[in-house]
């Protein structure tokens, strides 16, 4: 049986979109302090994304972070509507670092636990390797 390396840098996030987002208005409609108080979560934000981030400082296992995510955000899911009803989209967002033939593993468990917030996922591979023209696929 062949064993494959799990990926690297696990991280999942609560993701708000909007041309532009204001984020103390994100802040209010999720009920959320601008600073966050638990050890390996991040808040950050730029012109258009705002993020609520459980990363390594968290914990090494997706699994928590997957619960840790859906037991913050399930109370606040009128809020999440509010923000999609206001233009703005929002989603979970899972990234990692990867390696050729690593693999993403979530239990069925934490599938459904992330299916009962019924907001769309994303998973991001990263990867250490730079292209010398990151744009070269295009050519193909």
């Amino acid at each position: 049986m062949a064993v494959f390396e799990a990926w690297e840098s696990v991280n999942i996030s609560l993701a708000v979109m909007k041309e532009p987002v204001d984020a103390p208005i994100v802040c209010g409609f999720l009920s959320i302090d601008a600073v966050p108080s638990e050890r390996g979560v991040l808040i950050s934000s730029g012109p258009n994304w705002w993020a609520y981030t459980y990363g390594e400082g968290f914990s090494d296992d997706l699994d928590s972070k997957v619960v840790a995510l859906v037991d913050r955000f399930k109370p606040c899911l009128g809020g999440v509507e509010n923000l999609r009803e206001t233009g703005h989209t929002v989603q979970v967002a899972i990234a990692g670092t990867v390696r050729t033939g690593s693999q993403l593993s979530l239990s069925p468990r934490v599938i459904g636990r992330l299916a009962s917030l019924d907001i769309p996922i994303t998973v991001t591979s990263l990867t250490d390797a730079q292209e010398e023209d990151p744009l070269s696929w295009l050519d193909g």
